[in-house]
């Protein structure tokens, strides 16, 4: 069987399915459908926004372009998460340990420099948190790291 490409809007099936999960591992989440198979607006705005980041012509179609740079950045996504791996979890203001140390880390990294990496989840890593998330309209800027938070950090460190 032959994929005729480019994928594009109203596309369905087990290849559109990859591709959205290739997105979302890259980076780029479809809040609210997730790797459906269905090729709507979300997975288009998804693809836009991949194509933008990596350079490519921005039309929305995944052609062999489109599909060749999609597979890169998932063969070298593991690099961001073994340098800078984040914990799963909540955690705020008072928490204290290894975890702790591993989101100052990333903060750090992402230019949201907590002074010091010591562990302590104080107002200064709080206060990182809180910027970093007011950078993103899909997460509330509460100073607490969740699996939203860790998700978008994550994105961040990838494109790194």
């Amino acid at each position: 069987m032959s994929t005729r490409l480019p994928i594009r809007r109203g596309n369905k099936g087990p290849f559109v399915k990859e591709i959205q999960e290739d997105l979302i591992q890259a980076g780029f989440p479809m809040p609210g459908y997730g790797a459906d198979g269905s090729f709507g607006p979300a997975t288009e705005r998804a693809v836009m926004r991949f194509q933008k980041r990596y350079g490519l012509v921005v039309d929305g179609l995944v052609g062999p372009a489109t599909l060749k740079k999609l597979e890169e950045v998932i063969k070298q996504d593991t690099s961001a998460h073994e340098e800078f791996p984040l914990p799963d979890g909540v955690w705020g203001r008072g928490d204290k340990g290894e975890e702790v140390r591993m989101i100052q880390r990333a903060l750090k990294h992402i230019h949201f420099d907590p002074k010091m990496i010591d562990g302590s989840y104080g107002p200064l890593t709080e206060d990182a948190v809180r910027r970093f998330q007011s950078m993103y309209a899909a997460l509330a800027d509460d100073g607490i790291y969740g699996p939203n938070t860790k998700k978008y950090m994550q994105m961040e460190l990838n494109d790194m």
